[in-house]
């Protein structure tokens, strides 16, 4: 079980962002023709909320299901359960990882950055009792 360099965490962050614009760009086009081409006020907290909803059900889902998200797959790192490396981790662990992800990219990575100086792991990994792992496929 080899455990992937800082900087593949980032790369794969960097790669999730195109599948995130993606769904983005749809919802938008998608409730701009709901509203007849009526732009969406700035700040509205229903649009705001459905985005978040949005980027939460990409990760979560893709953590629960596949163990990995497609900037994951791209740079070949896995999600495994702690307490048995043949099972994906379940609902609470991925929908906890999310939010401790979140907190990590408001503070710059600093949860990723972690693992430079301190366990070995980042935040999500040790709060959700995960490892991120090299995969082989």
């Amino acid at each position: 079980m080899t455990k992937p360099p800082v900087w593949k965490h980032f790369a794969a962050f960097l790669y999730d962002l195109f599948p995130v614009i993606g769904i983005l760009l749809l919802t938008s086009f998608i409730v701009l023709m709901i509203r007849n081409g009526q732009q969406v006020e700035r700040h509205t907290l229903w649009f705001s909320a459905l985005v978040t909803f949005e980027i939460a059900i990409y990760y979560i889902y893709s953590w629960k299901k596949g163990g990995q998200t497609l900037g994951m797959r791209a740079w070949k790192m896995k999600i495994q359960s702690a307490s048995n490396e043949n099972h994906t981790i379940n609902w609470n662990q991925a929908i906890i990882r999310f939010i401790v992800g979140v907190v990590s990219t408001l503070l710059l990575g600093l949860g990723v950055f972690w693992k430079l100086s301190h366990s070995k792991s980042t935040w999500m990994d040790l709060i959700t009792q995960t490892n991120t792992v090299v995969s082989e496929v």
